[in-house]
């Protein structure tokens, strides 16, 4: 028979195996999935909240108006080696300043072709076609937001330019 006199917590009603120590809770962030509306976790939620910090201005998010990345602004200005460097900036400083969980260690710039090859670019032609895409090389820290830096692996996304639709990214395994 149960002591009578035992606090009540619903929450080890839930998971007896909380109470007893067997489980460790670890928060993670959880959002919600900007297409389908479905619950994001881990990785997939902290690609989306890149891809929509490198396409947020300054100043563009109506209570949050701090948040947001200079890549918008670099958007149209000729390819010099000058404006290439304040990309490499502005995808750097963007990651840092607003998602915990993901560390920058390289940006590279790269040509694309419609197969889907990669390599370097060879001339400022394949840049001024559209044929652009960027690698954001870095380490995932899925609980980064509370202040554990305990990485879970290395993980590669890839930012594209295209003539036509602006930019969109693409997560790597």
């Amino acid at each position: 028979m149960a002591n009578i006199n035992t606090f009540y917590s619903p929450e080890a009603d839930m998971w007896p195996e909380l109470e007893f120590g067997r489980i460790v809770l670890a928060p993670i962030r959880v959002g919600m999935d900007r297409r389908t509306g479905k619950i994001l976790v881990g990785w997939d939620h902290t690609f989306q909240s890149i891809g929509v910090i490198f396409q947020t201005r300054f100043h563009e998010r109506v209570l949050r108006r701090w948040v947001g990345c200079f890549i918008p602004h670099l958007l149209g200005e000729s390819a010099t080696e000058r404006v290439i460097t304040r990309f490499y900036w502005a995808v750097a400083s963007a990651i840092d300043s607003w998602e915990p969980n993901y560390s920058i260690a390289r940006v590279r710039v790269l040509r694309r072709s419609d197969d889907g090859v990669e390599g370097e670019l060879t001339s400022a032609d394949e840049l001024r076609n559209g044929t652009l895409t960027t690698r954001n090389e870095g380490v995932h820290r899925p609980r980064g937001h509370l202040g554990d830096m305990t990485a879970e692996g290395k993980r590669t996304m890839h930012l594209i330019g295209s003539p036509n639709q602006g930019w969109r990214s693409t997560p790597n395994r």
